[in-house]
């Protein structure tokens, strides 16, 4: 029983940790620069858990910063005009190879911007407008 309670607790500082740096960053990313990224979805490799006909919208739950708070009107606002939508605090990707260094780039350029990062069929942005996620849902042919 000690052994779960360890890594819960280890668990726990982990993601504190990494919301901690996140948010650092994405404060600092908002100091410089609009709050929509630019340009395209790009290609990413898919997430673990996602539906490739839903659109999966990445930043903390619960939470009262701004990012979070985007986030959720984002999948609210989606959910009413019918396009599926899972919200979620967590994303991972499995691996069965090393992937090449572009794909690392492109990776670390969306999951290191401004929140929500949003995936759409294998492609995501970071922080993208409602146009932009419901264009990119309804052009299937990405």
């Amino acid at each position: 029983m000690k052994i779960i309670h360890a890594l819960i607790a280890v668990g726990l500082a982990g993601g504190g940790y990494h919301y901690w740096k996140h948010h650092r960053e994405h404060a600092a990313a908002m100091a410089s620069g609009p709050s929509t990224s630019a340009g395209p979805f790009v290609a990413l490799p898919p997430a673990d858990g996602q539906d490739p006909a839903t659109v999966f919208v990445v930043a903390a739950q619960n939470c009262p910063h701004a990012d979070a708070q985007r986030a959720d009107r984002l999948a609210e606002a989606l959910a009413q005009r019918g396009i599926p939508v899972q919200r979620t605090h967590d994303v991972r990707f499995h691996f069965h190879s090393r992937p090449d260094s572009t794909v690392v780039d492109r990776m670390n350029g969306i999951m290191n911007g401004p929140l929500p990062v949003v995936f759409v069929r294998g492609r995501a942005k970071s922080n993208p407008s409602l146009d932009e996620v419901i264009a990119e849902f309804k052009d299937e042919h990405k």
